[in-house]
């Protein structure tokens, strides 16, 4: 027994001599096949109503065999927020060649929200089949949008399959919805404002069409150029209610739905009407004894045709020529009976 023990210490001893030999991890552990699908974040972000975003859709596969080889995705999208781009040369989804390398788009249709998983939203339907790839991750699909309002437009992938060269589907993590903040673009607001009357020729007191105040409801304001012409800056999408306003004028008014159509927005045209010297909003025998007491004057002050509208005007001079005379007399004369303010067309 003790030759035995002797034997079994040795074999001991000679076993812990002996150098050790790394062992790969790979030797106990195999890599698990893995497939996923995925959206990136649309681009711009944010974005501007009306410009167009786009985002990919991204395949990555670890060790599928025989390798997936075709998807079929329906991607769900708000009408509220974004459409399909117009454009003829641009589709909603193309196929992108990074992952399948040849691949074709045999489906590629927008479809209401009766025909798309869950119902709840409309969605792009896509199928895409290329080669089949064992490990790869890459971009499969481009999608294209056009927005159309403010706030946060997302997209859902409402369902997804990818299947193998054999046919099998395979198994893998659903994309997770990507949404892009949108801003209400800027809009130029501009019009144009003309006064019965004016400029007078001849026009002694130089006035214009300029000074005529332009108000929004939204407590904006500013004032007509030297031809009647007014512009606001940076106007957002929305209803707003616009007057014109002159001494000596019946005002006007109009409401306006402001809209991103284009970078401006005309308000149209309109003549004011003169003859309300006491600015009651009607024209009658006050305005008519109100000329006829300054008739004659001359030197009358003429705010329109100030560098900055700061004079005082003389409404009794409705046209701004300097002079309270006939012309005068008979603008508001033919208005007689005209009440404000009138529509603005």
């Amino acid at each position: 027994m003790k030759v035995y023990g002797r034997i079994l210490i040795i074999i001991l001893v000679l076993v812990l001599a002996l150098p050790a030999s790394p062992v790969s991890a790979s030797a106990f552990y195999q890599a698990v096949p893995s497939a996923a699908i995925y959206l990136t974040a649309p681009l711009p972000n944010p974005a501007v109503a009306g410009e167009e975003v786009s985002f990919n859709l991204v395949i990555s596969v670890t060790d599928v065999t025989p390798g997936v080889s075709g998807i079929e995705v329906f991607l769900g999208y708000d009408p509220d927020m974004v459409e399909s781009p117009q454009s003829p040369s641009t589709a909603v989804a193309e196929a992108w060649p990074d992952f399948f390398g040849t691949s074709s788009v045999s489906v590629n249709e927008l479809l209401p929200a009766a025909e798309c998983p869950g119902g709840a939203s409309p969605c792009v339907h896509l199928v895409l089949a290329g080669p089949p790839q064992v490990t790869q991750t890459e971009t499969a699909v481009r999608f294209h949008f056009q927005t159309l309002a403010g706030g946060e437009a997302c997209f859902t992938v409402l369902d997804s399959t990818l299947v193998d060269a054999d046919g099998f589907e395979v198994t893998h993590t659903p994309a997770e919805a990507q949404c892009v903040e949108v801003a209400l673009p800027d809009v130029d607001l501009d019009g144009t404002v003309l006064r019965q009357g004016t400029p007078a020729n001849p026009n002694a007191g130089a006035g214009s069409l300029a000074c005529t105040t332009i108000s929004l409801d939204s407590g904006l304001a500013t004032y007509t150029d030297t031809s009647g012409a007014f512009t606001f800056h940076a106007i957002t999408e929305g209803a707003y209610t616009i007057s014109a306003a002159y001494p000596g004028y019946l005002s006007a008014v109009k409401d306006l739905d402001v809209t991103l159509d284009a970078p401006i927005f005309n308000a149209g045209s309109i003549s004011l009407r003169g003859g309300d010297v006491n600015g009651d909003k009607a024209i009658n025998i006050l305005d008519i004894g109100s000329i006829i007491s300054k008739f004659g004057k001359s030197g009358m002050a003429v705010k329109s045709a100030s560098a900055d509208c700061s004079v005082t005007d003389e409404p009794a001079d409705i046209n701004d020529d300097g002079l309270v005379n006939i012309s005068d007399l008979a603008i508001a004369a033919g208005n007689w009976g005209s009440v404000g303010p009138t529509v603005w067309p």
